[in-house]
């Protein structure tokens, strides 16, 4: 099963590229420094999405936003609310499973990994914008549904 074994090179490290990309450009702006937890939980978030483990990249990446919200599952500061709610929506149908409609299946690993590739790097991208809120986002919340 492919997707069980390490990727080749040149995919990890276009992930890599990618994901320090994201990095780079919603730090550009400056913010205060993320906790330690959510430092912590971005080098795993890196790590699976370079693994193209891609439900495991959503759950961290809400993971990681929740965290930088003043409140428990309040919207975070630099994240649009459609965005938001788009995330949190994808990662309760991921952790709490609805019998007879999973929201992420065995099919799923072989027919729609680019699907979920979309949506992992979505996820990742509303990470950063909740670790390095931009001054005036005029772009939160307006990309689609998916």
């Amino acid at each position: 099963m492919d997707q069980l074994e390490r990727p080749p090179e040149i995919t990890w490290d276009d992930r890599r590229a990618w994901f320090e990309g994201q990095e780079a450009q919603h730090a550009a702006a400056g913010a205060p420094a993320p906790s330690e937890q959510a430092c912590a939980l971005m080098i795993d978030l890196q790590a699976v999405f370079c693994a193209g483990a891609w439900a495991a990249a959503v759950i961290l990446a809400y993971a990681i936003a929740e965290a930088q919200s003043s409140r428990r599952a309040a919207r975070p500061e630099g994240v649009g609310e459609g965005d938001w709610k788009w995330l949190r929506a994808l990662r309760n149908r991921l952790v709490h499973e609805d019998p007879g409609k999973a929201a992420f299946t065995v099919e799923d690993q072989w027919m729609r990994r680019t699907l979920w590739e979309e949506r992992a790097r979505r996820a990742v991208v509303i990470a950063f914008a909740a670790l390095y809120p931009a001054p005036q986002d005029s772009n939160a919340g307006q990309e689609t549904d998916q």
